[in-house]
């Protein structure tokens, strides 16, 4: 029977096994098919690169390619893992196989697994080809990176005729009016060459009703904006957070509702220009591209600067310099974004080397001069305006400098070292284009420029983020729903504002370095493999995955928060639970959701827990000696929660320190004492030392008066009058009844015990306070006498004693 049974199993593993077999040799074999045209394509592209007419843009072109090789390798190698999976459980079930001297296997046994060990290496076969074309398609992207970085400097320092020689002035005179016609007269050779039916589907009223839509729409917003948070022309010396919201409105309202209106307008016409790429539409779309870009560069600076109204500007320079750095940015956005057209269009009609030279240097000679004029240290004199203590809270403000002007603020060592550099940058392109270096001095006045612009607006999303943290601590919405207090809020506050600090340190230097080198080889390419991955020891760690973790532990710790506080105000109090197990129920809700939060976390940055539950294991001995006493207290705090020997609230007495439970953590316990000091206990002396606690199962408690009263006093009559002192007190129980208890004869009074019961053990002190005032009271009133201690002394016989100053010996000395 068991032989049968044995059988029949064999058989339905053999049947699901070729049930799946007939999927995974076809998904083999597709995969190999895949693989082959990946790595033909890679080859192809590899010959290309070798090329001797090979530009620095074609060779950049290959990197899409290579990176949707890759990414298709990648998809690959992911369906095959759930297959490898799937072999390895089977070949785990049917067992290892037989030794030597065990026996043979069952034929169906034997064939089943040397089937599925096929299988299995043919799956890892295909994973370790599409590995190898992973690395072909990396190295590949390094090649390119390689020779677009030498093209690129081939290019960069290209060598065109000199522009101080006056044969190119004389030709150069003609040429430029030659362009500015063609580049007038292209609508109308556009108009002219369409047919009749294609005029009336290019010009139609529509278009023209919704280009006058979208201007009338952000016309009236630009409007909205500046009339509700603008400027005030009336206020003197309006706040910080105020100039903040009126520069990002300002900033809003003359450049991104214009940037959009051309961006939209940009949209509508490249399907125009990509079908039909003639001047004109190159002329539109370049005109457009250049007003979105000044839209911007333009509205930027204007908003921080506020040349019309200095005193609503937000970098503390003087008043006449806020007006000059205004004017001066606005010409320089509107002279950049010309000289861009102008290029763009040149480039479309086609122009000598002479002419480029000689433009070249003329517009880099119009930005460079403005540029070097803007980095002089008299523009930049900085000086305290109003809000500007929180002004300095947002960065942007130091204390006054010995040796400076009134008012004054030293200037930052990073701003004095940005200045400095721009000049000796703009110089240098001046100098590559006299020389005739037309292309470089391109490069370095462009990238300049862009550079400025990234940190202009890096600075300002600083100033907004930064007041927008400030102003989410202040609101009752952190304060009241998540519980925190000032002095938490405050913290968080700071630890917020780092974080976006480092992130722009960050951000900025990487977007700046994307300008300036990205043109030279796989910037971009060597940015993306790091954002995807790192892999330490078979583990991945990649900058996004790190991202998702933070974000979603921040989550989960939030939720656990609201949970806390949802549970401790709304169920708990509810559930007529005392203080204590409340108190414990939220501080165990706490601890799960940190390691609820922290196990999500780790999961998300695709870390197994079983590799932590491993170097968990082999650092156990570590952590048995050199965290020992941490691992105690740890493990002593989840018992104190669970056995609850004591609560918060509750009054205790361990080792010498007497107090209140306010709080109990997993490390430590903390008490407040009657002095109102607070006592820092380790968990671990609570489980191993002996603790007092006077209301651990209730409030009740004994107190315990002890006096004592003259030989000779009524005994009687002392007990009388201490019940009745104890009888009369109103926070004396009762039932058990007081009593009075005659405890010894004493050396100076005979020794009574008063015991009495209270409810409210907490008050203990103050109750026997108030017994002491009564019964002293009381005893004066009967005529009790309280003795004060006293010693009797017996001499021996005065006659048998000798006189003093004589000795028994002889006659006085």
């Amino acid at each position: 029977m068991r032989l049968l049974m044995l059988r029949l199993l064999v058989l339905t593993i053999l049947c699901l096994g070729a049930a799946a077999a007939g999927p995974a040799a076809a998904q083999v074999s597709e995969g190999q098919a895949a693989i082959e045209q990946w790595t033909h394509r890679l080859d192809l592209i590899e010959q290309q690169l070798y090329r001797a007419d090979t530009t620095a843009e074609s060779a950049g072109g290959f990197l899409e390619a290579t990176g949707e090789v890759r990414g298709k390798a990648e998809a690959l190698i992911e369906a095959m893992q759930p297959e490898v999976e799937a072999r390895e459980r089977r070949l785990a079930a049917l067992g290892p196989p037989p030794e030597e001297g065990q026996g043979e296997e069952a034929p169906e046994v034997a064939q089943q697994r040397q089937a599925l060990q096929m299988e299995l290496q043919q799956v890892k076969a295909l994973i370790t080809q599409a590995n190898l074309v992973i690395v072909q398609a990396d190295e590949l992207d390094k090649l390119v990176g390689t020779l677009t970085q030498r093209k690129r400097f081939e290019a960069l320092f290209r060598a065109y005729p000199a522009p101080w020689a006056m044969e190119n002035w004389r030709t150069a005179g003609p040429e430029f009016f030659s362009i500015i016609n063609q580049i007038a007269r292209s609508p109308v050779a556009w108009w002219q060459n369409l047919e009749a039916e294609e005029r009336r589907s290019k010009v139609s009223l529509r278009i023209g009703l919704q280009l006058l839509l979208a201007i009338a729409a952000g016309w009236l917003l630009r409007r909205w904006l500046l009339g509700r948070y603008g400027r005030d022309p009336s206020a003197s010396q309006p706040s910080y957070s105020a100039r903040l919201l009126a520069a990002i409105a300002s900033a809003v309202a003359r450049g991104i509702i214009p940037a959009l209106v051309f961006a939209g307008l940009l949209y509508a016409a490249r399907p125009h220009y990509e079908a039909d790429a003639s001047l004109f539409w190159t002329v539109v779309t370049t005109f457009l591209a250049v007003m979105v870009f000044f839209s911007l560069a333009w509205a930027v600076p204007y908003a921080v600067l506020s040349p019309d109204l200095p005193q609503w500007r937000l970098l503390p320079v003087t008043p006449d310099n806020s007006r000059r750095l205004g004017w001066r940015f606005a010409l320089l956005a509107g002279l950049f974004a010309a000289a861009i057209f102008l290029f763009e269009a040149q480039k479309q009609i086609g122009v000598s080397d002479a002419y480029f030279s000689l433009s070249t240097f003329i517009v880099i000679l119009v930005l460079a001069l403005p540029v070097i004029d803007i980095s002089r240290q008299r523009y930049w004199r900085r000086e305290l305006i109003s809000g500007e203590a929180e002004a300095a809270e947002a960065g942007t403000a130091g204390e006054a400098a010995a040796g400076e002007d009134e008012g004054s603020v030293p200037e930052s060592a990073l701003w004095r070292f940005l200045r400095r550099l721009i000049a000796p940058i703009a110089l240098a392109g001046i100098v590559a284009a006299f020389f005739g270096y037309a292309d470089l001095a391109d490069f370095l006045i462009s990238n300049l420029l862009l550079s400025i612009l990234i940190l202009v607006a890096m600075a300002i999303l600083r100033g907004l983020v930064r007041e927008l943290i400030g102003a989410a601590m202040r609101s009752n919405a952190v304060s009241n729903v998540l519980g925190l207090a000032h002095v938490l809020r405050n913290r968080l506050k700071f630890w917020l504002r780092f974080l976006l600090d480092t992130v722009l340190a960050i951000a900025a230097p990487v977007l700046i370095a994307s300008i300036w080198f990205a043109p030279f080889g796989e910037y971009w390419a060597e940015a993306r493999r790091l954002a995807s991955g790192i892999t330490i020891g078979g583990v991945t760690i990649s900058f996004s995955d790190m991202v998702v973790a933070l974000a979603v532990f921040a989550v989960l710790l939030a939720l656990t928060r609201l949970g806390q506080r949802f549970l401790t105000n709304r169920v708990l109090p509810n559930t007529g639970f005392d203080i204590g197990v409340q108190n414990s129920l939220s501080a165990g809700l706490g601890y799960i959701g940190v390691i609820v939060a922290a196990a999500f976390g780790i999961s998300a940055l695709g870390i197994d827990l079983s590799n932590i539950a491993l170097i968990a294991g082999a650092l156990s001995v570590g952590i048995g000696f050199g965290l020992q006493a941490v691992v105690s207290n740890f493990v002593s705090g989840i018992i104190l929660l669970i056995e609850r020997p004591i609560k918060v609230g509750d009054w205790v007495l361990v080792g010498g320190n007497e107090g209140t439970v306010k709080r109990i953590t997993v490390r430590s316990t903390e008490l407040t004492t009657f002095q109102r000091a607070s006592v820092i206990i380790p968990n671990s002396e609570f489980i191993s030392t002996s603790v007092i606690n006077w209301t651990h199962k209730d409030t009740y408690g004994r107190i315990e008066i002890s006096i004592g009263v003259a030989y000779g006093s009524d005994v009687e009559k002392v007990r009388e009058v201490l019940l009745d002192c104890a009888n009369h007190h109103e926070k004396v129980l009762t039932s058990p009844e007081p009593q009075v208890l005659f405890v010894n004869f004493g050396n100076s009074s005979l020794d009574f015990e008063l015991r009495c019961f209270t409810n409210e053990v907490s008050y203990r002190l103050m109750i026997s306070s108030d017994l002491r005032f009564a019964i002293d009271k009381a005893f004066r009133e009967a005529g009790i006498e309280i003795p004060f201690p006293q010693h009797v002394i017996h001499f021996a016989d005065q006659a048998k004693l000798p006189e003093p100053g004589r000795s028994e010996a002889g006659p006085p000395a």
